[in-house]
């Protein structure tokens, strides 16, 4: 690590956190980022300048943390939320924390001011004073600099410069301007795959296709996008202004996501694999290993003979995630979502996932169940022993009709439904 004191700042450079994307323990950020001390806060920024993570709100906050995604959404982290007699987060999504959006959390924390709070607007607020200090450091750019602990040179004193020329641009303003970007490159996803909390929902959307081929009643993360396949051209003209607009921070990415609602519709799945790991470098990454995540219909998932799968275990990720969403197990609870599927091709969608599970190396596939009031989770536990199902699961809280006792119920009841089984609720992102 390099450390500087300019001013009243102190900047970080080779400051590195876990390459596992584990929180659990010391220290409890991930990736490779360049971090400015100022004040109570620590700056967290990506190695465009591009401000990652805020932390050090005062007590009762002090074990929080807000953290912007490249979308320029602002998402509320907290690991000591637990109303009532509620179970660590841990066991209910997959993380030691709750990360909290506002827009489609699971029901326990509905009652979260997650982003709204003073004492995220407070941060905000220090981090704008912040660019401006940084701005007025390169006005008055001192000739030496004081360095504590540390040899770093003049390469490093370079190093630091060259960072701040990059931070002092990237203002609220420029940011929302780089969202805007990203969002004409490739269009907005309003939904990622479930997979993506184990990688922090850090990763590169590359879109094969828009939209979705089904058109069930309850989904509300469909977008707006007609059902379209993307061509070759459109994907190679993504990949390469994703790693443009991503640049140096291209080192912090493990991952790569194909959208949108059903990437097997896409002619392209194997050519986009193999150029976006090329590109984006995603052997090369600071973070250990490297993933491939997508969602399927379950009717494209069940028409893909086993060569498809063996093409998928050819490609250089370390790791090939497919989510498939079956969302019920019975025609009555199919027919009442308005999901234009039988009980019958959930369950041979189930049986087969479970098979690629057992069988293969690389590829994983996860299904989708939904949790609402008055819909029995019976039929679902009742499929898992009927396939032998073995694998992950996730459970999907509707907005606004499932309450927190309903949810953790079913995800309980699901567990106990086989040896092989893990579940967890969905916690939705967006990109």
């Amino acid at each position: 690590m390099a450390e500087f004191r300019v001013e009243d700042i102190v900047v970080r450079l080779d400051h590195g956190g876990d390459r596992y994307f584990n929180r659990a323990g010391l220290p409890d950020w991930v990736g490779l980022p360049v971090q400015i001390v100022s004040g109570a806060y620590t700056f967290h920024f990506d190695l465009e300048g591009r401000i990652h993570r805020i932390d050090g709100f005062a007590s009762p906050h002090s074990w929080d943390w807000i953290q912007r995604t490249m979308a320029n959404d602002w998402i509320y982290y907290d690991r000591a939320w637990a109303p009532g007699r509620l179970p660590q987060p841990a066991e209910i999504v997959g993380d030691v924390v709750w990360a909290i959006n506002g827009r489609c959390d699971p029901p326990m924390l509905q009652h979260h001011e997650g982003v709204r709070g003073s004492h995220v607007r407070a941060a905000l607020d220090a981090f704008d004073g912040l660019i401006v200090s940084i701005r007025r450091i390169l006005e008055n750019r001192p000739e030496a600099l004081p360095e504590p602990g540390c040899e770093p040179g003049e390469t490093g004193t370079r190093r630091l410069w060259a960072f701040l020329e990059k931070a002092a641009i990237h203002d609220r303003e420029q940011l929302q301007a780089v969202a805007d970007r990203l969002h004409e490159i490739h269009g907005r996803m309003d939904v990622l795959p479930p997979e993506t909390i184990g990688v922090d929902y850090q990763v590169l959307l590359v879109k094969l296709m828009d939209g979705c081929s089904n058109t069930c009643e309850f989904c509300s993360v469909r977008g707006d996008s007609e059902f379209a396949v993307r061509s070759r051209e459109d994907i190679d003209r993504q990949i390469g202004a994703l790693a443009h607009l991503y640049g140096d921070d291209l080192y912090n990415y493990n991952t790569v996501v194909f959208g949108e609602c059903d990437a097997m519709a896409s002619p392209w799945i194997e050519y986009a694999a193999r150029r976006a790991f090329d590109v984006f470098r995603c052997g090369a990454s600071y973070h250990a290993g490297s993933n491939l995540f997508m969602f399927a219909t379950n009717r494209n998932f069940l028409e893909q003979p086993d060569g498809f799968f063996d093409r998928l275990e050819s490609l250089p990720f370390e790791c090939i995630g497919v989510n498939v969403g079956w969302e019920a197990a019975t025609d009555d609870a199919l027919a009442r979502l308005g999901k234009r599927q039988t009980a019958a091709d959930v369950l041979r969608g189930m049986e087969k996932a479970g098979t690629i599970n057992r069988k293969r190396g690389k590829v994983r596939v996860s299904g989708n169940f939904i949790a609402a009031d008055g819909y029995d989770c019976r039929g679902i536990v009742e499929a898992i022993g009927e396939t032998g199902f073995e694998g992950q699961l996730y459970l999907s809280p509707l907005h606004g009709r499932c309450g927190s006792a309903k949810a953790l119920g079913d995800l309980h009841a699901i567990r106990k439904a086989g040896p092989g089984v893990r579940a967890h609720l969905y916690t939705m992102q967006r990109l």
